[in-house]
């Protein structure tokens, strides 16, 4: 008696996430100088902050290899300015102070790391002039010194590796029945925040997840929700590790599972002064 033997292919979809790295500019802040204390009054300098920041803006989307987004609200706090960031998917952000001092005026800057959340050490810029006349001057070698900054950063968008692979029908392997798709995500790094855009929760990966997973390597943190059909797009984000967004369709009754490799952050050192 033949016996018949039946051999099921999963479909892998390989995809690399990258892009150039994309600048949030913030407004900057204007800072009061002695010389408008001296009758204790508090009196803010001249507003050129939107002249400032369309300055700089200016300076970004001219690059062909680099993309830029004007932030209209000003931030007080780098935290705050990071939320921002990541909601219009900003790689870096900038903020600043700009001041008229007794005899010049000068802007500083400072390059946030979204990724990081944080400021990595050296990552300023400043420019003076004698008078605001020369704002647009100030306003170039700042941007070419943050520009210098990013492009030589390694946080300037690298790239992430994932996989699709599908494992079958899930009445076949063993999931109780339903319409929904089941899905499987493995990130390489120790505590993912997976956010979906349809709102569904994901939770650590049953006995059962990980059966479909024996070629995975065990450093891989698995987890599984049951979603909706259709289109879905997966944000993922790891302190020190570059994030991954990709969208994918689902169809009912299947089992997916998404392998994702992150690229851990190699923390630069602090830029030697020209």
């Amino acid at each position: 008696m033949n016996s018949l033997g039946l051999i099921i292919l999963s479909l892998v979809v390989y995809t690399v996430t990258h892009g150039a790295p994309k600048v949030a500019v913030f407004p900057f802040e204007p800072l009061m100088d002695s010389t408008y204390n001296i009758w204790r009054d508090q009196v803010k300098v001249l507003d050129y902050q939107l002249a400032l920041q369309s300055f700089l803006m200016s300076d970004f989307i001219s690059r062909d290899d680099m993309d830029a987004v004007k932030i209209d609200k000003p931030v007080k706090s780098v935290a705050e300015a990071v939320a921002a960031a990541k909601a219009v998917e900003a790689d870096f952000a900038v903020i600043g102070t700009y001041a008229e001092l007794p005899s010049a005026i000068r802007v500083d800057a400072q390059l946030i790391d979204v990724a990081l959340g944080d400021i990595p050490r050296g990552y300023s810029a400043s420019a003076s002039a004698p008078s605001w006349v020369d704002l647009s001057a100030v306003a170039d070698e700042v941007a070419s010194q943050l520009i210098g900054l990013i492009k030589s950063s390694s946080t300037a968008r690298r790239d992430s590796h994932s996989r699709l692979i599908v494992e079958g029908d899930r009445n076949a392997l063993g999931f109780s029945p339903g319409t929904q798709a089941h899905l499987l995500i493995e990130v390489n790094s120790p505590a993912p925040k997976i956010t979906l855009s349809n709102g569904a929760t994901m939770k650590r990966c049953s006995v059962k997840d990980r059966s479909l997973a024996a070629g995975t390597q065990p450093s891989q943190i698995c987890y599984s929700a049951d979603v909706a059909a259709g289109e879905i797009e997966i944000t993922i984000d790891q302190r020190g590790y570059y994030g991954h967004k990709e969208s994918i369709n689902l169809i009912e009754g299947k089992v997916y599972r998404l392998v994702v490799d992150l690229e851990k952050m190699a923390f630069q050192s602090v830029p030697t002064p020209k």
